[in-house]
Order: structure tokens, then C-alpha cells, then sequence
């Protein structure tokens, strides 16, 4: 994949996250597998797209219509609150499918028939909406950071600092600068993120930061 750098200590933030207060709220419905560290390779940015609190954004993932198999590993509220859903070596279901085209090949990430196979345990098959999209490797070798957000909105800058804080936690857990994607990378018929976030979007691939 073009436009990003990977696996090089020097490109880690240094935005302080010492005082970056986490609440976990794990459930075992959102735990396709363990993802090695060497798997990791990117960050993805979303919005909730639902115009609820963070914690209630877990609560709907635990009882969705798909079993409570999607979540992201984080969810930043707008006033900066912050909530854990799945530890950093656990894969989620937060990218979903990717493409149309072999988008795993084009991001290097493994292939996956969404079915349970190969690194992710679990897969995702309730919904027939994706079935044109075949790349489902990303939820393996990323990491999922949700921002309560519905379209048209502003991005709060505490929000904003809050999610410079998380991915600067999460290149410190891997020792490396990962790749920062939106989800429409992966799969650009996505709504989320809008376009009041491409500056900032731009930012975050190019400096880690907003």
C-alpha cells in the first residue's frame, strides 16, 4: 500500500498519552482471534455514524442484528472519553469487507473467506449486503478506532486530542508508526469518515496527529 510507513520507530508520535484514562468494556462476541504483533500493519479511522454516547455505541455492538460480532477496539466520544472494546491483540470485525477488487492484495494483508477461516476465527456472514466485496483480510492486521460522529457535524477538538492520544498509545504498544487509514480506503463506498475530517485525515497519515 502507498502512502503510509510502517515498522519504523522513528515515525512514532510523541504526543503525551500518560493521562489518557481508558474504560474497558470488553465483550467475548467481539474476539475473532489473537492477532500477533507482527500482524499489525494499520490503523483504521471511523465514524460511529450514530449521534449516541461511546458507551451506548458498545452496548448497540453487543446487541446487533449480527450477534454482537462487530466492534472496533476503540470508541472516542466527543467530549474525549474513550472506551476499550477488545484488547490491542484481539482482531475485531471493525474494517468488514473491503474492495470491490482484491483489496487484501492491495494492502498486503492476508485473504479470508469471512467464514472462520484462516486469521480471523470468527468471519462475518449475517449480512448479503457486501456480497460484490471478497477482501475481508484487513480486520486481521489492524486496529479499529471509532469517533462519535454523524455526518455534516464538526470534529470537537477534544475529541480530536483524544484520538492523537490513542494512536500514540497504540505505537507505543507495537513499538512502530502503523499505517493510518479512514475506512473508506478500504472500502470507499463507505460514508464514514466525512469531509470536514479530511485535513485532519490527511494529517493523521502524514503526522500522527490531527
Amino acid at each position: 500500500y502507498e502512502g503510509g510507513t510502517t515498522g519504523n520507530s522513528s515515525n512514532i508520535s510523541d504526543i503525551d498519552f500518560s493521562d489518557l484514562n481508558i474504560i474497558k468494556d470488553y465483550s467475548e462476541s467481539f474476539n475473532h482471534g489473537s492477532k500477533p504483533k507482527s500482524n499489525q500493519k494499520y490503523i483504521m479511522l471511523h465514524d460511529t455514524e450514530m449521534n449516541i454516547s461511546a458507551k451506548n455505541i458498545v452496548s448497540s455492538w453487543k446487541n446487533s442484528n449480527c450477534g454482537g460480532t462487530v466492534a472496533a477496539h476503540f470508541v472516542v466520544d466527543k467530549d474525549g472519553t474513550v472506551y476499550q472494546a477488545a484488547d490491542l491483540d484481539v482482531i475485531t470485525h471493525h474494517a468488514g469487507f473491503g474492495g470491490p477488487g482484491n483489496f487484501d492484495e492491495k494492502y498486503g494483508v492476508g485473504s479470508n473467506n469471512r467464514s472462520g477461516t484462516n486469521d480471523d476465527l470468527v468471519g462475518q456472514t449475517c449480512s448479503s449486503n457486501y456480497d460484490g466485496y471478497t477482501s475481508y483480510g484487513m480486520n486481521s492486521y489492524s486496529i479499529g478506532i471509532e469517533m462519535v460522529h454523524v455526518g455534516g457535524e464538526d470534529y470537537p477538538e477534544t475529541q480530536l486530542n483524544a484520538v492523537d492520544k490513542v494512536i500514540a498509545y497504540i505505537d507505543n504498544y507495537y513499538g512502530f508508526a502503523s499505517i493510518i487509514i479512514d475506512h473508506k480506503d478500504w472500502r470507499p463506498s463507505n460514508s464514514d469518515t466525512d469531509s470536514k475530517f479530511s485535513t485532519y485525515l490527511n494529517n493523521y497519515k502524514t503526522l500522527r496527529h490531527h
